[in-house]
C-alpha cells in the first residue's frame, strides 16, 4: 500500500495517499497494516441517524449495506444482526404454542462466523433436562437438542430413532444421538417446523383438539 501523505486525522492514522485514496493504518506485532476506505465524514448511518467523528476510532467503524447501498456504522450494523436473529428465532420458539420460562439464553457461537453473534439455547416446559440450541451458522440455522452427558436412574432419555424417523426425508446436515440430535436448517420457514418435531420428538406435542359434534 502507498504511504498517507496528507492525513486527515490528528495522529495520522487515516489520511490520503498519493492516489487520493482514504487509507487506514493500524500497527500489529511491529508491522504497519493499511487499507482503503470509505470517507463517512459526509454520510449518515441509517441504523443511529448519526454521522462519524474526526478520529480514526470512528471513521474505521463502518460498514458498507450492499442491500441498502451506504454506509452504517460496523457496530450499528452488528446490532442490527443480532437484534434481526434475536427476533426471528424468538418468533420460531413462541410458535411452538410451550412455555419457554427461561426465555432465550445467549450462548458462544459455536461456529464463530457472522461476526461471532450469539446462540441461544433455551428449555421447554415439560421436558426441562433437554436443551434446545439455536444459532446461525454460515447459511444455515444450527438447531439441536441437548441430553445431559451423564445419567441417573429416572432420567428421561432422548428417543433419537424417533428422530431418524421425523427427519429421514430431510435432504440437510443432521446427527442423531443418545445425548444429541442436530440438524440444520436452510430458510426461516424450516427452522420453525423443525422445532415442531423436536416438540414431537420430546413428546411435548398437545393431543388434537375434540371436535364437537
Amino acid at each position: 500500500m502507498n504511504d498517507i501523505l496528507r492525513p486527515i486525522t490528528a495522529d495520522g492514522y487515516i489520511g490520503y495517499d498519493k492516489f487520493n485514496q482514504l487509507q487506514a493504518v493500524r500497527f500489529e506485532n511491529g508491522s504497519m497494516i493499511s487499507w482503503i476506505i470509505a470517507n463517512p465524514l459526509e454520510e449518515i448511518c441509517p441504523i443511529c441517524d448519526r454521522g462519524w467523528d474526526l478520529n480514526h476510532t470512528s471513521i474505521k467503524d463502518q460498514h458498507y449495506w450492499h442491500d441498502r447501498k451506504e454506509l452504517t456504522h460496523e457496530s450499528c450494523f452488528k446490532r442490527y444482526l443480532k437484534l434481526r436473529e434475536w427476533s426471528m428465532f424468538f418468533n420460531a420458539v413462541v410458535e411452538c404454542n410451550l412455555a419457554f420460562p427461561g426465555g432465550l439464553k445467549e450462548v458462544k457461537n459455536e461456529y464463530g462466523a457472522a461476526w461471532n453473534l450469539p446462540w441461544y439455547e433455551f428449555t421447554w416446559k415439560g421436558a426441562e433436562t433437554f436443551t434446545i440450541v439455536i444459532g446461525r451458522r454460515k447459511r444455515v440455522d444450527h438447531v439441536e437438542i441437548k441430553a445431559p452427558t451423564e445419567s441417573y436412574p429416572g432420567l428421561p432419555s432422548l428417543d433419537y430413532r424417533m428422530a431418524e424417523k421425523c427427519f429421514s426425508e430431510e435432504d440437510v446436515t443432521k446427527d442423531f444421538g443418545p445425548t444429541s440430535v442436530m440438524v440444520h436448517a436452510h430458510t426461516d420457514e424450516k427452522l420453525k417446523a423443525y422445532l415442531k418435531k423436536f416438540v414431537r420428538i420430546l413428546g411435548l406435542e398437545k393431543p388434537a383438539e375434540k371436535i364437537a359434534e
